[in-house]
């Protein structure tokens, strides 16, 4: 890997410049997520066709995300106060539907790409050490805006998109709360302006209206 400012090192999928800094190659980790993505979301709509909103699950360690689904339908049926109707709309872990990749296997792609990253898998194997802090909350940004930027690539290409030629929604979800702005600014990210105002505010009215636009689609 060329590494501008001076001569470098590579170990792997990681090169350190002559200044010290891990310079990163992201290609397996970016091929792993789009591979992934789009299995799991082909999963997602064999179980549903009124699938509307799709999950990518994060934790705070660097390991692979898991994905799940809602459909209109089951949004559409939601009982209850609209405070119990958020609980559920807005709760990924508590949807009917998720999704892996049949082809994949244990620890998982996603996983195997981030942890040559971030050294985990060097920790595993005795060869190394994981990423010092300041290298390793890098890294969790990085891995973040490529997730984002896979999930954009692939709304370009229509790959999100119902059979009426509605979107589906999609996000990153802190799943262990560790960064509780996560599903906010990656839904901001990945949706408009209008649907991201009342994503904010998904837990009071906001909510109420999204859920309208989509038991809309049920119409």
């Amino acid at each position: 890997m060329q590494v501008d400012g001076g001569a470098g090192v590579t170990l792997g999928a990681v090169s350190w410049c002559c200044y010290g800094e891990p310079v990163f190659d992201f290609a397996s980790l970016d091929a792993a997520i789009l591979i992934t993505l789009r299995a799991c979301i082909a999963e997602l709509r064999d179980a549903d066709d009124s699938l509307a909103m799709v999950a990518c699950g994060m934790v705070e360690d660097l390991t692979g995300f898991f994905v799940a689904g809602a459909g209109a339908t089951w949004a559409a049926g939601l009982e209850g106060s609209s405070a119990d109707k958020a609980q559920w709309a807005w709760s990924p872990p508590e949807w009917p539907l998720s999704a892996e990749d049949p082809d994949d296997a244990a620890p998982g792609r996603v996983t195997s790409a981030i942890w040559a990253l971030s050294g985990t898998q060097a920790l595993i194997d005795g060869t190394g050490t994981e990423l010092e802090a300041d290298a390793y909350d890098a890294l969790r940004l990085q891995y973040e805006n490529r997730i984002v930027r896979a999930i954009q690539r692939m709304q370009a290409d229509g790959e999100f998109r119902d059979a009426a030629g509605n979107d589906v929604w999609i996000w990153l979800h802190s799943a262990d709360y560790a960064d509780p702005e996560l599903d906010a600014r990656s839904f901001a990210a990945l949706q408009g302006p209008e649907l991201a105002r009342d994503f904010g505010d998904r837990f009071r009215a906001g909510g109420d209206r999204l859920l309208a636009r989509v038991a809309d689609r049920e119409a």
